[in-house]
């Protein structure tokens, strides 16, 4: 969640321009793949609701993401690891 508040803040803070302009915008969307909620909205959001609505959308999509692929990850290394002893 922490990776997805610093690409966040670097989007608003215009360090990662919107888009696919540069090198930047593709790795953010890498590490970050609920970034792609960004070019949806665009840099010119006029309400702080959304804002807010949008930077939250983000990190929770993002922690939900990771967290899911931990799960599956720990799953499949559990039944992995019990065939083995079996």
């Amino acid at each position: 969640m922490a990776i997805a508040v610093g690409v966040y803040a670097a989007w608003r803070s215009g360090v990662i321009a919107p888009g696919f302009p540069n090198v930047l915008s593709a790795l953010s969307l890498l590490v970050c793949p609920s970034f792609i909620l960004s070019f949806a909205v665009g840099t010119g959001m006029d309400s702080g609701f959304a804002v807010v609505l949008i930077a939250t959308t983000i990190v929770l999509a993002n922690g939900f993401l990771y967290a899911g692929t931990a799960a599956v990850g720990y799953f499949l290394v559990s039944i992995m690891m019990k065939k083995r002893r079996s």
